[in-house]
């Protein structure tokens, strides 16, 4: 049975409203199935212009590169010129440095492809926009902290991808914004895709949005419409139009064919992409990953992305078995309404939304193994104390952090197994907290997972 094509009238129309109700300036959605392909757009590229959000409208796509940067390894893999399994200080020159000498030696990469390589990953990008930005920013991470051990724990990394960026530097010969655009960008047809802003610029732009202030929910234009050089792979310079990315979608919805029907990968290859590889532990966000794709749902099997930088959003997701790729992308979404939407469209097509954020369970909890000093990066710590009424969680935090959420409490409600509910500002929805055990649930918990990443104990967390 074919899936049904969504009304264009109604995609628009839900696309309008849902964009009033969360404030959100400017936003675009694609919906593709079985070949046809329905677009809309909504808003004003910047508070303060006239300037509408159109169909050709370029936006970041954000950490939804990790995927391109993903496709570009695999590639290589079926070229036979990386193996997943090899560490992979095999491939680069000069040598993965980090805070562990060991573990810089061991990593391989598709520990890195599935965020388990298990260092910091959110290290600063110095604004570096030569051809070698992404040799100087990998070399720059020689002091990043083991946050468990290779394998061991998901945690989303950012700096793993920038090192598999500089992987593919190394085995091309080229720059990674080179290698995207020869084996990915021109194959697949996409001419309103690039990395450079030197490109992006003559494109129809949406400018982000971003609080006016901490806690705020009042917006302000970005002053800097994208991210250095140095986090191409990452995900601070891909733009693209919601067309452009569905046509990427699609290439992996044909596993790995281009639109002149040239093989860009093997479809075994493209698959294995969408297969689990390592266990996601937030219960908002899927069961697994695999190697680049957040797996949303195993049966039927759902895949995606999401991606926040520069006050833009966007969300990708594809149901392979139904034929279906939807997306949405937007500016100042910070209260989740690409969410909500890709939800909805996900549900009306193939029958299932995406991972919901569990509801609170009214049971006795012993809490003992909870509490502690839990240390996410040198800009922010989360002290985890009992008090009569439960769980508290308190977040001092400087630099980067602190210009987003500022010091804060909330209180964790219990929402079964080791995870709790909290609220995290500006959002208001909460979002879940899991304790995990590294070796085993013995004793004090070793880690707490939120919002994709892993905190370990104060005393862990050692340079």
């Amino acid at each position: 049975m074919l899936t049904p094509m969504v009304d264009r009238r109604d995609l628009q129309q839900r696309l309008d409203d849902l964009a009033h109700q969360y404030r959100v300036p400017g936003a675009a959605a694609g919906v593709l199935v079985g070949g046809r392909v329905e677009v809309v757009a909504t808003g004003i590229a910047k508070l303060g212009t006239s300037v509408p959000v159109t169909t050709d409208s370029v936006f970041l796509l954000a950490s939804l590169t990790k995927v391109w940067t993903a496709t570009l390894v695999l590639q290589l893999v079926d070229e036979g010129l990386v193996d997943l399994s090899l560490p992979v200080n095999h491939y680069l020159k000069p040598s993965l440095r980090l805070a562990s000498e060991e573990v810089a030696r061991t990593v391989t990469v598709g520990q890195l492809l599935s965020h388990s390589g298990g260092f910091f990953g959110d290290a600063a990008e110095p604004n570096i926009r030569s051809d070698d930005a992404v040799e100087k920013i990998v070399d720059s991470y020689r002091d990043l902290v083991q946050l468990h051990r290779p394998g061991a724990l998901f945690s989303y990394s950012n700096s793993g991808y920038n090192v598999l960026g500089r992987l593919v530097e190394c085995v091309t010969g080229s720059t990674w914004d080179d290698a995207l655009r020869t084996r990915l960008i021109e194959p697949l047809g996409l001419g309103s895709t690039s990395t450079l802003p030197e490109e992006t610029m003559t494109r129809p732009l949406v400018v982000g949005h971003v609080p006016a202030a901490p806690g705020s929910h009042d917006l302000a234009p970005v002053s800097t419409w994208l991210d250095p050089r140095t986090s191409g792979p990452c995900g601070g310079t891909l733009a693209a139009t919601p067309a452009d990315l569905l046509a990427f979608a699609r290439h992996h919805l044909e596993n790995g064919l281009a639109p002149s029907g040239a093989r860009l990968m093997s479809a075994e290859t493209t698959r294995s992409m969408r297969e689990p590889h390592i266990v996601q532990p937030d219960p908002s966000r899927g069961p697994a990953w695999g190697w680049g794709w957040s797996i949303e749902h195993l049966e039927p099997r759902v895949v995606g992305h999401i991606g926040s930088t520069c006050g833009q959003q966007s969300r990708l997701v594809l149901a392979p078995d139904h034929g279906v790729a939807i997306c949405v992308m937007a500016s100042g979404d910070v209260q989740g309404m690409g969410d909500k939407l890709v939800s909805e469209l996900l549900e009306q097509l193939v029958g299932v939304g995406l991972p919901a954020t569990p509801d609170p369970v009214e049971a006795d909890v012993d809490v003992t193994p909870y509490v502690g000093r839990f240390r996410m990066s040198d800009e922010a710590t989360i002290d985890v104390r009992a008090e009569a009424s439960g769980l508290v969680a308190s977040f001092t935090t400087s630099g980067r952090w602190a210009d987003f959420h500022g010091d804060f409490s909330t209180t964790m409600t219990y929402a079964g197994g080791t995870t709790f509910l909290m609220t995290m500002p500006p959002v208001t929805d909460p979002v879940a907290a899991t304790f995990l055990w590294e070796d085993g649930a013995d004793g004090p918990a070793t880690h707490l997972a939120s919002q994709m990443r892993v905190a370990p104990r104060s005393e862990a967390f050692t340079r």
